[in-house]
C-alpha cells in the first residue's frame, strides 16, 4: 500500500519553498539593479578612452615632424635613368621640385620628434631614424652631401635640416635647422615630454604619430592607437660571416633584443615617429615592421626611450659618437644540466639557462677585473641573464667607460663573487657610417687617440686585445705626421708610463707641458714627439 506520509511532508514545504524563491528573485533583481547602478555606462567609458587619447595627440603632435630626403642635383645627374612619361624618380613622384609645395612627393619620407637639448644651448633638435637621414649633410661641413633633408613641421612651418650626429648602430640621428629660424619659430617649434619605459607592460595603451605614405606633409601627423605586444624582441638576424667583415656593419645593438614589439599601424613612412603613452609624452621612438617580408604589417617594433637610449640620445645631440660598452670575453648560453654538471649540481641553479665566459681575451677589460674562463655569468648590475644576447644588449648599452657589477659563480666548490668591470669600447664595424661633429677630447700635437677596439678595421682579429690606444686621427703637417705616427698605430706608453685607455693618454699628456714626448708603440718602436711650436721653428 502506498505510503502518503513524504507526499504530506513534501506538500507542507512547496509553499514556503516557493516564497523562498520569489524572496531570493527580488533581493538578487534588486542588488543587480544597484550594481549597474554604481557601474558607469559603457558609452561613457568609451567616450572617456576615447577623450584621453585625444588629449594625449594633442599634447604631443606637434612636436612630430615629417622628414623628405631629397637627392642633390649631383646625385640627380650621377643615377639619372630614362623615367616612364618623363617623370624623374630622384625628383619625387610628381612634377612639383619645391618640398614646400603639398604637391611634391618625395621618393624617401619618415618621420621625426623634436627634443629638448640636453646641452642647453636651446637649440631645435630633431631625433630620427639613421636610416632615414643615410648620406645626408653635416653640420659644419662644406661638401657637398648626396642628398638634402627637409622637415615639415607644425603649423605648415619647413626648413632644411642638417646632422649633428648619427649612429648606424642604435638606428638614432639628430638634426638641426641648416639655417637660423625666423624668431617666431622656435616658439611653435615644442619639444615633446619624456615618460618612462619602467612600469611598461603587455597590453598597456600606446599611440603612433607618424607620417605615412608622406601624407604629413602639411605638418600633421598622422595617428594610430594599439598596445605593447611584448619586450626585448629581436629583428630578422644578420648571419655573420668571419670572412665577409661587411655583414658586420649592418648588425645593431637591437638584434640583441632591445626592441618594444607594438600592434599598431606602422606603415611605410611612420620610422622615425612617435610612440607615446596615454599621457602623451614619449617613450619609444618606431623603427620597423615586423612582419616577414609578404605577411601583415600591423606590427611593428619601437626603440624604448629608456636610461640606455637617453644616453645615447644625449650623446648624439651633443655632436659625439654614441660608444657602446665591450667585455671581451666570448659567451656561451649553456642549460641548467650542463650549468649543474660543471659546478658540482649546485642547488643555486634554478633558472633553465645560464651565461658561461668560454674564454676570455687577455688584456680585455674583463681579464683585467678577474674573470676567468668558465666563470658563469648570473647577473650584471642586478638583472639576471638568460642567454649571452642579454649579456651582450646590457653590456654594449652600458657605454664605454662605464663600470658595471658582474655576479659570477666560479670553481669546482663553487662560490660566488662580484666583479666590477670598467668596460671597453665595441668594435665599429660601420665607421664610414658614423657622424660626429663633436669629439670626447681635442687633437694632441695633430694626434687623437681612442679604446684598442674602437675600430674594428685596426684589430680584425677576434682573438686579440691590444693593451694599448689606437691612433684614429692624424692631422696634415702635424707634430704627429712629422714623427711618421698614421692612423692603426697602438701606443703602448708615454715617456715609459703604460696606457691602455683614452683617459689614461690623455691624463699623462696634461704631464708633459711644452716638452719633446717619447711615445712606445706596440710593435717595439719608439717616436719622439715634438710640441707644434718646436714644429713651426724649424
Amino acid at each position: 500500500m502506498f505510503n502518503a506520509q513524504p507526499l504530506q511532508f513534501a506538500r507542507s514545504h512547496v509553499v514556503p519553498f516557493i516564497a523562498f524563491l520569489i524572496g531570493l528573485y527580488i533581493l538578487l533583481s534588486f542588488q543587480t539593479q544597484l550594481l549597474y547602478a554604481q557601474q558607469p555606462d559603457a558609452r561613457a567609458i568609451a567616450f572617456a578612452v576615447q577623450q584621453q587619447l585625444v588629449r594625449a595627440i594633442e599634447k604631443s603632435e606637434q612636436s612630430v615632424v615629417a622628414i623628405s630626403k631629397i637627392k642633390t642635383k649631383r646625385q640627380q645627374i650621377q643615377s639619372r635613368i630614362p623615367a616612364p612619361f618623363g617623370l624623374d624618380p630622384n625628383q619625387g613622384l610628381n612634377l612639383s621640385q619645391d618640398p614646400k609645395n603639398l604637391n611634391f612627393i618625395p621618393n624617401e619620407f619618415g618621420a621625426g620628434i623634436l627634443i629638448p637639448d640636453p646641452t642647453k644651448q636651446n637649440r631645435v633638435l630633431i631625433l630620427t631614424n639613421y636610416h632615414l637621414t643615410e648620406g645626408g649633410p653635416v653640420a659644419g661641413q662644406k661638401a657637398i652631401s648626396e642628398n638634402r633633408i627637409y622637415v615639415h613641421a607644425a603649423n605648415r612651418q619647413g626648413f632644411y635640416a642638417e646632422l649633428i650626429a648619427a649612429d648606424p648602430r642604435s638606428d638614432l640621428a639628430v638634426l638641426t635647422p641648416a639655417k637660423g629660424l625666423s624668431s617666431n619659430s622656435p616658439r611653435s617649434l615644442n619639444p615633446i615630454k619624456y615618460g618612462s619605459t619602467e612600469a611598461i607592460r603587455k597590453g598597456q595603451f600606446v599611440i603612433a604619430l607618424g607620417n605615412p605614405y608622406a601624407i604629413a606633409r602639411d605638418g600633421s601627423p598622422s595617428a594610430s592607437w594599439g598596445i605593447v605586444s611584448n619586450f626585448h624582441r629581436y629583428p630578422v638576424p644578420v648571419f655573420k660571416n668571419f670572412l665577409n667583415q661587411e655583414l658586420d656593419k649592418e648588425e645593431t645593438l637591437h638584434h640583441f633584443g632591445t626592441l618594444l614589439q607594438v600592434d599598431t599601424h606602422l606603415d611605410l613612412g611612420t620610422s622615425g615617429g612617435a610612440l607615446l603613452d596615454l599621457d602623451g609624452n614619449l617613450i619609444g621612438v618606431t623603427t620597423s615592421l615586423a612582419a616577414l617580408e609578404g605577411y601583415e604589417k600591423s606590427t611593428g617594433y619601437a626603440i624604448p626611450i629608456d636610461k640606455a637610449t637617453l644616453r645615447i640620445i644625449n650623446r648624439l645631440a651633443a655632436g659625439m659618437e654614441a660608444e657602446y660598452g665591450f667585455l671581451g670575453i666570448y659567451p656561451r648560453t649553456i642549460e641548467q644540466n650542463q650549468a649543474r654538471h660543471l659546478f658540482a649540481r649546485n642547488s643555486v641553479l634554478q633558472e633553465p639557462y645560464y651565461v658561461k665566459a668560454e674564454s676570455v681575451k687577455q688584456y680585455s677589460p674583463a681579464q683585467i677585473a678577474g674573470m676567468l674562463p668558465g666563470d658563469l655569468i648570473l647577473s650584471i648590475d642586478g638583472q639576471k641573464l638568460t642567454r649571452d644576447f642579454d649579456l651582450m644588449r646590457e653590456v654594449g648599452k652600458a657605454g664605454a667607460g662605464k663600470e658595471v657589477k658582474l655576479q659570477i659563480l666560479r670553481g669546482k666548490k663553487p662560490h660566488e663573487l662580484t666583479l666590477t668591470v670598467k668596460l671597453g669600447k665595441w668594435p665599429v664595424a660601420d665607421d664610414e657610417g658614423i657622424v660626429q661633429t663633436q669629439f670626447q677630447h681635442p687633437l694632441w700635437r695633430g694626434l687623437r687617440v681612442d679604446y684598442p677596439t674602437a675600430r674594428k678595421k685596426f684589430t680584425f682579429s677576434p682573438f686579440s686585445y691590444p693593451p694599448a690606444v689606437v691612433v684614429t686621427h692624424v692631422a696634415p703637417e702635424s707634430p704627429a705626421q712629422q714623427a711618421g705616427l698614421k692612423e692603426g698605430n697602438f701606443i703602448s706608453h708615454i715617456n715609459n708610463q703604460m696606457v691602455r685607455m683614452p683617459e689614461s693618454f690623455y691624463r699623462e699628456i696634461q704631464k708633459v707641458n711644452d716638452s719633446p714626448v717619447t711615445l712606445q708603440l706596440l710593435d717595439g718602436r719608439k717616436v719622439i714627439l715634438s710640441p707644434q711650436e718646436a714644429i713651426k721653428k724649424q
